[in-house]
């Protein structure tokens, strides 16, 4: 079975990353290549400073070094995204794999398409919507706070929304009320940046990366959401099979 479910992650993870790639060369690519036009144009130091979200599913942000090897843009841009977000589908598959699987044997999932994309909705909501309701998706030439700290809340956030909305769906009494308490939680301190947004001297050039930070935000929300909903349909589309092979088996030996 563990086999079985490396091999089903690894697929469901290609599946992920090449559908994710796809939906973000046309909806997220476009307004990350606009926005930095507008940050190479401000400057070395820009470049130098920005710290910006491609919007990949879970993906807390990166920091852009006037030093650091980059890709290319189109070809070799588009080649390590693919990589970078099948890599990424895989591990999250093989998580809510297990998750539903190990739900499943308890008696407490149903496997069935309504289900799975209801698993699917659910991450969704801890790894992206409750990480962006403190420090939303970036673009270029955004404002951040150092990125280590960044990073450490996103992952304490997700942690604790996934523990909180577990509790509030499968605990009883007093023990949901602390699941509430957990999904709170990681909103008392948020590293959030202190000044303007964006520093550009003309304001124009504000004007027109306000609107595009909006339109990444929208865009990031809503491919993490086809993402994520995607990854429930399979994964329980994968248990299926392998839960029906598994009755089969143990037919066979009886």
């Amino acid at each position: 079975m563990f086999r079985a479910l490396v091999l089903s992650a690894c697929l469901i993870g290609i599946v992920l990353g090449l559908a994710m790639t796809a939906m973000q060369a046309v909806g997220v690519t476009p307004i990350l290549l606009a926005a930095e036009q507008y940050e190479v144009s401000h400057g070395p130091q820009a470049v130098a400073g920005a710290h910006h979200d491609h919007g990949h599913a879970g993906q807390a942000g990166h920091h852009h070094d006037e030093t650091a090897w980059a890709p290319a843009d189109g070809t070799e841009r588009l080649f390590y995204t693919a990589v970078s977000n099948i890599l990424a589908g895989i591990g999250f598959a093989a998580i809510l794999l297990v998750v539903m699987n190990q739900l499943h044997e308890r008696g407490r999932l149903m496997m069935t398409a309504g289900r799975g994309l209801m698993m699917g909705g659910l991450c969704y909501l801890v790894v992206f919507v409750a990480p962006s309701l403190g420090l939303p998706p970036e673009i270029p030439g955004a404002a951040a706070t150092a990125l280590e700290s960044r990073q450490l809340w996103w992952l304490a956030t997700v942690i604790l929304a996934a523990a909180g909305l577990g509790l509030l769906i499968l605990a009883r009494g007093w023990q949901r009320g602390l699941g509430g308490l957990l999904l709170l939680a990681p909103y008392a301190w948020v590293p959030a940046h202190e000044g303007p947004l964006f520093s550009h001297p003309d304001p124009q050039a504000v004007a027109a990366l306000t609107e595009l930070h909006h339109s990444f935000i929208w865009a990031s929300g809503l491919t993490n959401l086809a993402f994520w909903l995607l990854a429930g349909l399979l994964s329980v589309i994968a248990l299926q099979r392998l839960t029906g092979i598994a009755q089969g088996h143990e037919e066979a030996r009886d």
